[in-house]
């Protein structure tokens, strides 16, 4: 498996074992801490979108019960949805997939999951992450404008 194979099912895997896991309650519902990454180089905002649409992603996942799902978009999966995105904005597909080639995917992880636990989620805890959902859809965040609550 290439590593960009293991980056896209980790994610997953993740949370069907986070559903084996006990849970350990709604976390603390912090709204300070881990903030998304930033910058303007092209590298970092598109680190940053990417993040953006993980986080969504993995609430999304866990609360699909609870009515908390992404909003609609013509591009699957984060890195791609990113990608086409800024695009479309105007950006350089062949730098783009330069910095996709070059990119470390456990920074993105560790800033997905630095994320979540500042606003009191985890993937050990699904119902953590149905209140970052509410919250972040109440706030009308970056993560709350890609979910949508039918």
């Amino acid at each position: 498996m290439t590593l960009r194979a293991a980056y896209l099912l980790a994610p997953a895997v993740a949370l069907l074992l986070a559903g084996c896991a006990p849970g350990t309650g709604v976390g603390t519902g912090a709204t300070g801490g881990a903030a998304l990454p930033s910058g303007s180089s092209l590298e970092a905002r598109w680190e940053r979108r990417v993040v953006t649409l993980l986080v969504a992603e993995r609430i999304a996942d866990a609360c699909y019960g609870e009515g908390i799902y992404l909003a609609p978009s013509p591009y699957g999966g984060a890195v791609h949805r990113a990608t086409e995105e800024m695009v479309a904005a105007g950006e350089d597909r062949a730098a783009l997939d330069a910095v996709f080639a070059g990119h470390d995917f456990n920074t993105t992880t560790t800033a997905v999951e630095s994320y979540l636990a500042s606003r009191g989620g985890s993937v050990e805890a699904p119902a953590s992450l149905c209140a970052v959902g509410e919250a972040e859809i109440a706030e009308g965040s970056e993560v709350g404008r890609v979910l949508t609550r039918l």
